[in-house]
């Protein structure tokens, strides 16, 4: 969790033996009582050679019946990105990769061409794997975009969610706060990326929810830019607090507003920190 480009200063990197064996580098709602802050130190994202990958076990995923081992390669890849386990111009080499999720090369090899082809991962001189840094322009771009379809994803959410999720949804919504008083940055990250995409799923619209899957696929790794001190203030934890209240009461257009401030607030943040 070597680097192109010095690491902004509000992330602590301390990459370990392991990480350096796998060959990356780091690059309207009642209102509870306001729970403590964060702490200031801050557990950061690893890629390990021992299988020790950031997120869920290989074969813990829940792929589609025929999925080949490149597919479910592929989805572990997206997986880590989405959820910011890998960092803005991190460097990844195919057998590191390898080595950490237990497969040989080439479903690797193919599992990274294909996020190369979604901009999830760039191949810079021809053979060195990055995760892509956005700038500040592409992150508007892809902001405006996302303002528009997580909001509409939300409000067709609220009328079809089961209420068996929303209480899941409740236990991630506090396993959250709890990654953030901890000061875990990846676990604040995967169970945010759990709260928000299981909302957008649960619309049953799979055009959109590709559509958003793809757009988080670009900037889970730069959400990492948002520890310590934003997720610190508990601005996030307060947005889903409204989120679970419009979801109690189905209210679409509530859902629809809390996403989108979430996205307003944070994105603030981020905007101040990246370079052209």
């Amino acid at each position: 969790m070597p680097h192109p480009m010095p690491k902004p200063p509000s992330i602590p990197h301390r990459p370990s033996k392991r990480l350096a064996a796998a060959g990356a580098a780091p690059a309207g709602t009642t209102r509870r009582a306001r729970p403590a802050a964060a702490k200031t130190g801050v557990k950061t994202n690893t890629l390990a050679a021992d299988g020790d990958f950031p997120g869920f076990a290989l074969q813990d995923l829940q792929g589609a019946p025929g999925d080949t081992l490149t597919d479910r390669t592929c989805q572990k890849l997206r997986h880590a990105l989405m959820t910011g386990a890998l960092l803005p111009e991190q460097v990844l080499t195919v057998r590191g990769v390898a080595e950490a999720f237990g497969v040989s090369l080439t479903p690797v090899r193919e599992a990274v061409q294909r996020l190369v082809v979604e901009q999830g991962l760039e191949v810079v001189n021809g053979r060195t794997i990055r995760v892509p840094r956005l700038g500040v322009e592409t992150y508007r771009e892809i902001l405006k975009i996302r303002m528009e379809l997580e909001c509409l994803a939300a409000k067709e959410a609220a009328p079809r969610i089961s209420n068996e999720e929303i209480e899941r949804l409740d236990a991630v919504m506090q396993a959250h706060l709890a990654a953030i008083q901890a000061g875990d940055a990846h676990q604040t990250l995967m169970k945010n990326s759990d709260f928000h995409l299981s909302i957008y799923r649960a619309s049953k619209q799979p055009i959109l929810i590709r559509v958003i899957e793809s757009l988080w696929l670009r900037v889970g790794p730069t959400l990492n830019l948002l520890f310590p001190q934003y997720c610190g203030s508990l601005t996030g934890h307060e947005t889903h607090l409204v989120a679970m209240d419009a979801l109690r009461r189905r209210d679409g257009d509530a859902l629809g507003q809390a996403m989108r401030d979430d996205l307003a607030h944070g994105s603030r943040f981020l905007i101040r920190l990246l370079k052209p």
